[in-house]
């Protein structure tokens, strides 16, 4: 595919359905293949969940869990000659007198990957001046990453002090529920944790960690330190960064 990528940002309330679909078959088409525990983990859902089969999204799910009524939400959505190439969801809300805002969703096609897209796609979250932080969680190391970039200073300059006593409560507030409940884990938040994970969420998301974990090795073979440990199964990475730490 070849063309000019063109970028756009949409009110939550302006998100068409044409859009909702598009996200849907990007999503459900290259975001990644259910794990080999999915189908006993998933329970009733299980069925729907073969290992090694793609993690599909409808688009009532996708709706659901980026687009609730009642929600200050935002698609950022990348196309080339009017084909859907890379879109990120976020809800916004307000804790405490802080501005927070969560990537619900972000997918990037395959052919298009490795090339900074999904930073600039996450970049066009950062205009509002008013938005003073931004949450995300991932399996993939490469979407944490662009996420750094986006909203703070990178990888090797990621600071993770505040994390323990700031995000847990802010995720409970959130008004989507599978960032409400999930349960950060890792080392950072219980000393007697021995998984190998420091900064990660139990998020029943049970996505085959093989892709993930090859790109985590090939990040640590660049020498570049991860301080957010391992990744459990059925786990996700937490990334957080404050706006007073962006430039």
């Amino acid at each position: 595919m070849s063309g000019t990528i063109v970028i756009e940002k949409i009110q939550g309330p302006d998100v068409s359905e044409e859009m909702i679909a598009q996200a849907a078959e990007l999503f459900s088409s290259d975001y990644g293949i259910w794990g080999p525990l999915a189908e006993e983990k998933m329970g009733t859902f299980g069925k729907f969940c073969k290992p090694g089969h793609p993690v599909k999204m409808s688009k009532n799910r996708l709706r659901e869990q980026s687009l609730a009524p009642g929600t200050d939400s935002i698609l950022v959505r990348a196309t080339v000659d009017g084909n859907l190439v890379g879109h990120t969801f976020a809800t916004f809300w307000d804790y405490e007198g802080r501005r927070i805002g969560w990537i619900t969703q972000l997918c990037v096609s395959r052919d298009f990957r490795r090339n900074g897209l999904a930073t600039k796609i996450l970049s066009h979250l950062r205009e509002n001046k008013h938005d003073h932080s931004f949450g995300i969680l991932s399996s993939h190391p490469a979407t944490i990453r662009a996420a750094l970039r986006a909203f703070g200073h990178g990888i090797e300059k990621v600071d993770l002090s505040g994390i323990k006593e700031l995000v847990p409560a802010i995720m409970d507030s959130s008004p989507v529920p599978y960032v409400k409940m999930a349960k950060p884990t890792g080392s950072l938040f219980d000393q007697g944790d021995h998984t190998g994970a420091v900064c990660c969420a139990d998020t029943a998301f049970w996505v085959d960690h093989a892709e993930p974990l090859a790109a985590l090795n090939v990040i640590k073979e660049d020498g570049i330190k991860w301080p957010f440990g391992d990744l459990p199964d059925g786990c996700e990475f937490l990334a957080f960064v404050s706006r007073s730490s962006v430039t």
